[in-house]
């Protein structure tokens, strides 16, 4: 029996996400962000840190940083690289997809799902977003009407838009 998605309110979804609950939401579909796992916690962090460390103002990285991609589509990448400042407002979600936005695959994510939320990123402004697969350990590249490219294990990451002056051992995210 298929089951009915039951949909909700923008303002309900605004007031679980305040009460602390991980979500994002989808034309009033509530879409449930289980807990990370350690491995997934450890790649994010790595790539926050180093990011920050490398990038000159005003570009700044953040995790799980909320931003309303298209009207009505809420998501929550696990690594977000805005290239310049975003007007931010209390109660309010950034406007408009991140520059980079950088998903780290989890055991629950399906191959739909991350083709869904890659094209929803690029497809609404976003330049780049970089797939990291702890298993096989590797990056996928994606950009709009660009082939995918992926960087190994014994890979370094460099030269890639829309920070080109990032570089990284791609061996270092799976230490």
């Amino acid at each position: 029996m298929a089951s009915t998605a039951v949909l909700v309110s923008r303002s309900e979804y605004d007031a679980r996400t305040a009460a602390g609950e991980r979500l994002e939401y989808d034309d009033g579909a509530i879409i449930e962000m289980p807990n990370n796992d350690s491995v997934h916690d450890w790649i994010k962090g790595i790539f926050v840190r180093t990011l920050n460390r490398q990038l000159d103002d005003p570009i700044i990285a953040a995790n799980e940083q909320a931003f309303e991609v298209a009207p009505n589509q809420l998501r929550h990448p696990d690594v977000a690289v805005c290239l310049f400042p975003r007007l931010i407002e209390p109660g309010k979600k950034l406007q408009g997809p991140p520059d980079l936005a950088i998903e780290i695959v989890s055991r629950w994510d399906t191959a739909q799902d991350l083709d869904n939320r890659v094209r929803l990123y690029l497809e609404n402004g976003a330049r780049a977003v970089w797939v990291v697969w702890p298993e096989p350990r590797r990056i996928d590249i994606h950009q709009l009407h660009a082939p995918t490219r992926h960087y190994e294990f014994g890979d370094t990451l460099s030269g890639e838009e829309p920070i080109p002056q990032f570089r990284m051992a791609v061996a270092k995210l799976f230490e």
